[in-house]
């Protein structure tokens, strides 16, 4: 695939803070592809687009939580949130039009079709001919979303376990102490390993944060740009070389302030969570 023919959408996901959003950023520094810069969430949440691609909730049901939840969420400390970041209501309006219009005839179709409508402007306004879209939750939709997207493709980020949970300690959204979130780090894989299973293989890609960082980092870069269908652009390059260190991506950061008898304690666990993510048939890959 080149360069020319960027494979579209590609939705990034992983659990929270496992590197969605800086691959997510990585890709987006393409001139070809326009970074959505919230997490839209519709379309993987439940009761959302991919639900009602199956079938699971009607057109009325996703019509309403689209224009009372969806569209416009509350801020956080990030800023605003919502579709209304990109788009326009007169702009949502028209693609639940065409929605409700087409959605008899091809449900995964026409609930496709309403996400593309809706991220276009955006998308024309940028300059891109395909989008990222980073909500965390795509990896649990992954198979909704190969059946929605033909040409789509998931990257599905993971990042040690001990990492994760020491950066999701003390989040208001997460657990609030390491041992829990190690636990809440292998429920998720867990949870998500199903729907990447019933997913296409060719259009699901797994990488490792450290990877990208490592000593193979420039193969796992190719490998990662030649998956989405695009170029090692001058930008992507840029990007990559400035925000790809160990130190940006705090490899290790589990550690700090922790006491080594505590650090023993930590590798224990995240050992025991290894083995049960094993036991559930879930494969993790090392660090390369």
């Amino acid at each position: 695939m080149s360069s020319s023919s960027p494979a579209g959408p590609v939705f990034v996901g992983g659990t929270g803070r496992s590197g969605t959003t800086v691959v997510a950023q990585l890709l987006g520094a393409h001139p070809d592809a326009a970074l959505v810069p919230i997490e839209l969430r519709f379309h993987v949440d439940p009761g959302g687009l991919g639900d009602l691609a199956e079938g699971k909730v009607s057109v009325e049901e996703f019509q309403r939580r689209m224009r009372r939840t969806w569209f416009e969420r509350p801020p956080n400390s990030s800023g605003p949130r919502g579709l209304h970041v990109i788009a326009e209501r007169p702009v949502m309006r028209r693609a639940l039009r065409r929605l409700r219009e087409t959605y008899d005839a091809d449900p995964h179709g026409a609930s496709a079709t309403f996400l593309s409508d809706v991220v276009r402007p955006f998308r024309e306004e940028q300059g891109g001919r395909t989008f990222i879209e980073m909500t965390p939750a795509n990896t649990f939709a992954a198979d909704q979303l190969c059946r929605m997207f033909p040409e789509g493709r998931i990257v599905h980020m993971i990042r040690d376990g001990r990492d994760v949970a020491a950066s999701v300690a003390g989040k208001r959204w997460g657990p609030s102490t390491i041992e829990e979130c190690l636990v809440w780090w292998a429920d998720k894989l867990i949870d998500m390993a199903g729907a990447a299973d019933r997913a296409d293989a060719d259009r699901l890609l797994t990488l490792r944060l450290e990877s990208l960082l490592g000593p193979r980092r420039e193969e796992h870069l190719a490998r990662l740009l030649e998956f989405t269908g695009l170029d090692e652009h001058a930008e992507v390059r840029t990007f990559f070389d400035a925000d790809f260190s160990p130190d940006n991506a705090h490899v290790g950061r589990w550690r700090t302030g922790l006491a080594p008898e505590d650090q023993d304690r930590i590798d224990r666990l995240h050992t025991e969570q290894l083995d049960r993510l094993a036991e559930h048939g879930v494969s993790i890959p090392g660090p390369e």
